[in-house]
């Protein structure tokens, strides 16, 4: 879906219609999946990977109830982005699309294929338009007006508008998240936090809150951590 919402815009601005859309999608399919056999492996049979083209569809027609491409010319599309922020701590992503106003304002739209989230949710989302929002300010494009994530599976858009004051804490916060891994890294303990996705965790036997039996800390992994110092954490 990604693929096929970076392929409209290189089209002209009239011809960026529903119909141009669905077309683009057996070409976008062929280039990432026709040969993955991984990919295939998750249909049992063609009635499935039937109904996932249809799903993509779907979502296409979605799209266009909820945007008007052809009244849209982005800054960039699909664009990776890497910047240092306090004490050297390397931050980047790519951020699907980045839109200019007349008036030169910023917005940052990134495409969700799912539903959006429910209200207790909300925090892990508006965790991810934080991070774009101090990736782009960090940039040469500078604080976005506003960061926007577009639900394709239920049709809703969510929207926050950052201020000056909000992303400043939120790099902090960014911060001291690295400096607990590093803490973490040389007293060798990462205490683990259950919460209701460890129902679905696959590796509950290697976790001190299902299992007696964990594996011990990797010597090698931990001096990586401490060499690396400033990773990569977004």
């Amino acid at each position: 879906m990604h693929s096929v919402l970076e392929d409209l815009y290189d089209l002209p601005a009239l011809d960026r219609t529903q119909e141009a859309a669905s077309e683009l999608i057996a070409p976008a399919y062929d280039r990432q999946f026709a040969n993955n056999e991984d990919f295939l492996a998750m249909f049992q049979d063609e009635v499935l990977l039937k109904k996932w083209k249809q799903d993509v569809r779907a979502l296409v027609q979605q799209y266009f109830a909820m945007e008007n491409p052809t009244r849209l010319e982005p800054l960039a599309r699909e664009k990776f982005i890497r910047v240092d922020i306090t004490d050297g701590i390397a931050l980047h992503g790519f951020i699907d699309r980045i839109d200019k106003a007349p008036n030169g304002a910023l917005r940052i739209v990134d495409y969700k294929t799912g539903k959006s989230p429910k209200e207790r949710y909300i925090e892990d989302t508006l965790f991810q338009m934080r991070f774009y929002a101090l990736l782009l300010d960090k940039s040469e494009f500078g604080l976005p007006a506003r960061t926007q994530l577009v639900f394709l599976g239920d049709g809703r858009t969510l929207t926050m508008d950052p201020t000056r004051e909000q992303v400043d804490a939120f790099e902090h916060y960014l911060v001291q998240i690295w400096n607990d891994i590093e803490d973490a890294a040389r007293k060798q303990f990462f205490p683990p936090k259950k919460q209701v996705l460890c129902n679905w965790c696959g590796v509950q036997k290697l976790c001190p809150l299902y299992s007696s039996e964990t594996p011990d800390i990797s010597e090698e992994g931990l001096q990586r951590v401490l060499e690396i110092k400033r990773s990569n954490i977004g």
